[in-house]
């Protein structure tokens, strides 16, 4: 009888990808799909939003700032919903408040995820010790692996 030496597949899970509508979170949902996805996960795309361009506008141009910023959201929303429907993955988008890095982790927990995937901006060691990263707070604080996908050199220069 010959040894099969096939790899195990593995089951569904439950995966978080964090989404904040830059280039680095488009890639590692995309490094997801092509790498990582199987039939039977089921995705949840995290956005948390930190309106910083309100927190030093004029009050008189809060609203309308805050306006743009929701018009930005449902716009990504529509994109990103209709990317899992066109891969055809079983996912949701899920909207959350507070700090990004502790939102994003409460989520993983409070849906059972099996992993965490997110982009990473690349920030270096002097701006990321003023500026803090949230994929450095979440591989330091999450209870599950976390996958965190480099910037491809074009999204670099």
């Amino acid at each position: 009888m010959a040894d099969d030496f096939s790899e195990p597949k593995r089951r569904g899970c439950i995966v978080v990808i964090a989404m904040d509508g830059s280039l680095h979170s488009q890639h590692a949902l995309e490094w997801y799909i092509e790498n990582m996805h199987v039939k039977g996960d089921k995705v949840i795309l995290v956005h948390c939003p930190e309106y910083k361009s309100l927190v030093n506008s004029h009050p008189s141009k809060a609203s309308e700032l805050a306006n743009e910023e929701e018009r930005k959201i449902k716009e990504m929303f529509a994109d990103w919903k209709e990317q899992i429907k066109r891969t055809e993955i079983d996912g949701c988008v899920v909207r959350t408040s507070g700090e990004p890095g502790r939102a994003i982790i409460k989520i993983a927990r409070g849906e059972g995820a099996d992993y965490i995937v997110m982009g990473s901006r690349g920030l270096g060691t002097l701006r990321k010790t003023f500026m803090g990263s949230v994929s450095d707070y979440i591989v330091h604080h999450a209870h599950i692996p976390v996958t965190v996908v480099r910037n491809r050199d074009e999204d670099n220069k």
